[in-house]
C-alpha cells in the first residue's frame, strides 16, 4: 500500500512537471517562421489639443500601411478615457481593418463598476481587439523620488494589471508593457521566457532612456519598439542597436525593418536560456522591504 502510494505521488509529480514543461514551451508556427524580416512603425505624439486623438491615430495608421509596415504602435493613454463600445476605439478598429495592419495604442479604459485601468489595446488586422495590457506598476508621487504616492494620483487609484502576457501575431510573438513597467527587470524576463521576440513599450513622459532599451534587449534576447508622447520614440534591434529614434519632442513617425531570423537564431542558441537556474532564483519573488534597512539614515 505504501509503495503504491509512493508510485502514485511520483507519477503525479512527473505529470505535473510535464504539464509545466508543455505550458512553458511555445513553439513558433511554421507560418511565423516564414517571416525573415518585418517592417514596423512607431509614432511619437504630443498630447492632442482639441483634436480627436483617434483621427490622429487613423492618419498614422494609413501612413504606416502605405510604408508596408505590419505593425504600428502609439504612445501610452493617447486615446484618453474610453468605455467600450467607444467611437474613438471604433475609428481605430476600422482603420486597422481597412489597412490590414496590427495596431497598439494606449488609453484609460473605464468599466461599469466605476473602476478604470491604464490599458494598451492590441488590434488585429481585422480590426478586432485581440489583446490588452493593463499597466502593472503605477507611476505616482513627485520628484525627486516619486514616492510616496499622492491621494489624487490617477494611477494610484486605478485598477492595476497583474500579468505580462504575450500575443501571437502572424509574423512573431510579442509582449507589451507600459511606461513604469519598463523600469523593472521582471517584465522583460517574463515575456521573453514566454516566447516574446519583440517587446512594445508604450510611454507618456518627457523622454525614454535608451540605456533601459539596450539593457532590456541585451539581457533578454528581444527586439523593441518604444513609443512616447515626449521624445525618444525608438525602433531597436538586438543586441543593442537603436535603428531609429525621434530626438525632438514633437509629433513624429519612424519606420524600419527588424531581422526576425537573426533574433530567432540568437534565442535558439542563447547560453543564457540554456544555463538558467530557476531552482536558485526563488528569492526574487519574496517580499524584501529594502527601505527598512535605512531607518536610521537622516534625510
Amino acid at each position: 500500500m505504501i509503495l503504491a502510494t509512493l508510485i502514485m505521488v511520483t507519477l503525479s509529480e512527473v505529470a505535473a512537471q510535464q504539464a509545466l514543461t508543455t505550458e512553458a514551451r511555445r513553439a513558433l508556427k511554421k507560418s511565423q517562421l516564414k517571416w525573415d524580416t518585418v517592417r514596423v512603425a512607431a509614432v511619437q505624439l504630443t498630447p492632442p489639443k482639441g483634436e480627436d486623438p483617434a483621427d490622429i491615430v487613423v492618419t498614422f495608421i494609413k501612413r504606416a500601411a502605405s510604408d508596408s509596415a505590419q505593425l504600428v504602435a502609439f504612445p501610452e493613454y493617447h486615446l484618453g478615457d474610453v468605455r467600450l463600445p467607444d467611437p474613438k476605439v471604433d475609428k481605430v478598429s476600422r482603420a486597422a481593418k481597412e489597412n490590414r495592419i496590427y495596431v497598439i495604442v494606449g488609453c484609460f479604459e473605464h468599466y461599469d463598476d466605476g473602476s478604470y485601468s491604464n490599458v494598451a489595446f492590441l488590434f488585429d488586422r481585422d480590426g478586432s481587439i485581440i489583446g490588452r495590457h493593463k499597466k502593472v506598476h503605477p507611476a505616482v508621487g513627485g520628484p525627486p523620488y516619486f514616492w510616496p504616492p499622492k491621494d489624487d494620483d490617477v494611477e494610484w487609484r486605478m485598477k492595476s494589471g497583474d500579468s505580462f502576457d504575450v500575443f501571437d501575431l502572424d509574423f512573431a510573438t510579442i509582449g507589451i508593457m507600459t511606461c513604469f513597467d519598463g523600469y523593472f527587470p521582471e517584465p522583460y524576463d517574463i515575456m521573453s521566457l514566454k516566447g516574446a521576440e519583440l517587446l512594445v513599450w508604450l510611454n507618456g513622459r518627457p523622454y525614454v532612456e535608451d540605456h533601459l532599451v539596450k539593457s532590456g534587449m541585451f539581457l533578454n534576447y528581444v527586439d523593441m519598439i518604444v513609443t512616447n508622447n515626449g521624445y525618444a520614440t525608438m525602433i531597436a534591434e538586438f543586441p543593442n542597436v537603436i535603428k531609429k529614434i525621434c530626438l525632438v519632442p514633437q509629433n513624429d513617425y519612424i519606420v524600419d525593418d527588424l531581422n526576425l531570423r537573426q533574433i530567432r537564431l540568437y534565442r535558439k542558441h542563447s547560453r543564457i536560456f540554456h544555463q538558467r537556474r530557476p531552482d536558485v532564483y526563488g528569492d526574487i519573488v519574496k517580499s524584501w522591504p529594502v527601505w527598512e534597512n535605512y531607518e536610521d539614515l537622516k534625510e
